[in-house]
């Protein structure tokens, strides 16, 4: 398996939120076998807006490789828009047999926000592989 390759294009080096992934990203895929292995499937992308910066930024991921794009990107078929604590918080669900666990506190906070369309999932029914993928890679637990 190559090393996973993450980066931020010049579009997005003034952008504070995709800085953030990309370092949380790398973080948890060197730190963890499964999570590398994980990271070397996904293709794809996913948008990100954290509404109260007023930024996003689009993750594009092609087989061990992902690079930040400032904004969400045409064509962008995932979209994850909530306030950047709210964002935060994703990576705070623990994924337990490779799903994220909504049944102790942190994933009930996550899906009471989801419930209350405080955070808004573009895609989850028709990406659902993408998104989960994402929730794993961005774990922390």
């Amino acid at each position: 398996m190559t090393e996973p390759e993450i980066t931020v294009d010049k579009s997005a080096e003034e952008n504070g939120l995709a800085n953030m992934v990309a370092e949380l990203l790398r973080a948890n895929v060197e730190s963890s076998d499964y999570k590398k292995r994980v990271f070397s499937r996904m293709m794809g992308s996913v948008g990100l807006t954290a509404t109260d910066a007023e930024v996003s930024l689009t993750l594009v991921f092609d087989r061990g490789s992902c690079v930040a794009h400032d904004g969400v990107l045409p064509g962008t078929k995932a979209c994850v828009t909530a306030d950047s604590d709210s964002i935060l918080e994703l990576s705070n669900v623990r994924v337990v047999g490779g799903l994220p666990w909504l049944f102790d506190e942190k994933g009930r906070a996550v899906v009471s926000k989801v419930l209350k369309k405080a955070i808004r999932i573009r895609g989850l029914l028709r990406h659902p592989v993408t998104l989960t993928r994402l929730a794993i890679v961005l774990s922390v637990n």
